[in-house]
Parts: structure tokens; C-alpha cells; sequence
């Protein structure tokens, strides 16, 4: 349904000790939106994307996902974690393991897939994210791209409502970037709710629902694509960009 509400945040609040990283932040995802986080290095937007999977524990306010507070002691975050697919800047794909193994190895473990199951949904998304010749390569046989694709195709073999991705290009060669865009886009047509923290203007201008900037630790700006970065009222976003476009 539309308008149905899959991350709920309020009076976000995230410290590391003296330094008050995330001030009050409050903002809602619904359901097939592609939020995209832009700002400065050191705004807070990586922290945000770690504290709604409760990667990082926040320091106050509240974080429901799907209606489940992430900050209530007694909420199974493992259970609420199956239905959020992360994507790292650095692939965390494990090096000792081939493809399919890399992909097979939660969905065996944490829901209970048979190894039959858990194979066939793998080579499912190895073959939508164009890589199904690579399943029983090494991570150390792929280039920076493919392992990135890979990773994504890792966190949907858990079938998430809800992908976050954390600068998921910015490890990679310029020429690299593009073949993990490109199954970003693929993933947001098919109505993937999904929350981006990147760099890459073009893709949030292209692919975004909503542009969120963030400086500082506040959410200082934020709206359509079009509004955000083509239009931008805020005089430090108006300055970020005319950096970086």
C-alpha cells in the first residue's frame, strides 16, 4: 500500500563521547522510496545508516522498523536485521569463501534455507546482478565492482524489505562505478525501499524519491531531486554543491 511507513525515525540523537555526531534527526521512510543521503564528509550520514540497523547504538531517540523499536532492549534485532540488506563501502565479503558460499551462508544459517533453497536463490540474484559465471570464484579472483555486485546480491538472497547502502562506490575505480549503479537502479524500478548514502550526484538526480542533505549532524535540507539539487535554498547546500557539481 502506498504511504505505508517502513522506517520511522524521531529525535535522533548519536554521541561518541563529547562529540554530539547525529542532533536530533527525525524522518520517515514509506515503502518503494529510494531516500538518498548526501552531505559533507563527517555529517553524520554514515552514522544515521549504522544506527537503524543498530550497527551503532543511538544515544536517544527512537528508530521503529516496521514497526519494531530498535531501541527497545527487549526487540530481537537479529530477527528485525534479516528483513534490512546492508551494503558496506568495502564489500565484507568473506575471502576464504567461493561466491555461492558467500551468499548461501546466512540464509542457510539464520533462515533455516536448505543448502538446495539457499543455492537456487543465489544463483537467482548472481544472474541479476550479471555475475552467475562467477559462483565458484574466490572474492580474490573479482575486481573491486563485481565484488560489490556480489555483496548486493548477498544481502538480497535474504529477501529484505529495506536496503542500506553506505557509500556502496566509493572504494571503487571510476570505471567500476557504473556496473554497481546500474543494479542499484534495477533494484529501486523494481520498488525496493532503499536508504543510499553516496557521493554520486548523477544517481541520486536520476534515481532518488528524495534527496536528504545532511551537515553537521542536522538534517539541513531536503526534497525532490530537482528541489534539493538543482534548486537548493539553503546557503550550505547551495556551497557542497557548487563543490561537487
Amino acid at each position: 500500500m502506498a504511504g505505508n511507513v517502513k522506517i520511522h525515525v524521531s529525535n535522533l540523537v548519536k554521541r561518541f563521547g563529547d562529540l554530539e555526531v547525529l542532533k536530533d534527526i527525525s524522518m520517515d521512510v514509506t515503502e518503494g522510496e529510494v531516500v538518498v543521503l548526501l552531505g559533507p564528509s563527517g555529517s553524520g550520514k554514515s552514522t544515521f545508516l549504522r544506527c537503524l540497523n543498530r550497527l551503532e547504538t543511538p544515544s536517544g531517540g527512537q528508530i521503529l522498523i516496521d514497526g519494531h523499536d530498535m531501541t527497545d532492549k527487549h526487540t530481537d534485532l537479529n530477527k528485525v536485521r534479516e528483513n534490512i540488506g546492508m551494503v558496506f563501502q568495502h564489500f565484507n565479503l568473506f575471502n576464504h569463501l567461493t561466491v555461492m558460499q558467500n551468499l548461501t551462508l546466512a540464509p542457510v544459517e539464520t533462515k533455516k534455507a536448505t543448502r538446495a533453497e539457499a543455492e537456487a536463490t543465489g544463483r537467482k540474484y548472481l544472474e541479476k546482478v550479471g555475475l552467475l559465471d562467477k559462483a565458484n570464484a574466490y572474492p580474490s579472483q573479482l575486481s573491486g565492482g563485481q565484488k560489490q555486485r556480489v555483496a548486493i546480491a548477498r544481502a538480497l538472497c535474504m529477501h529484505p524489505d529495506i536496503m542500506l547502502f553506505d557509500e556502496p562506490t566509493s572504494a571503487l575505480d571510476p570505471e567500476m562505478v557504473g556496473e554497481v549503479l546500474s543494479v542499484m537502479q534495477q533494484l529501486a524500478r523494481d520498488g525496493m525501499t532503499m536508504v543510499v548514502v553516496t557521493h554520486e550526484i548523477g544517481f541520486a538526480r536520476e534515481v532518488a524519491s528524495r534527496v536528504v542533505f545532511m551537515d553537521g549532524g542536522y538534517i539541513v535540507e531536503q526534497g525532490t531531486p530537482e528541489e534539493v539539487i538543482l534548486h537548493p535554498k539553503e546557503p550550505r547546500t547551495i556551497d557542497f554543491l557548487s563543490k561537487v557539481l
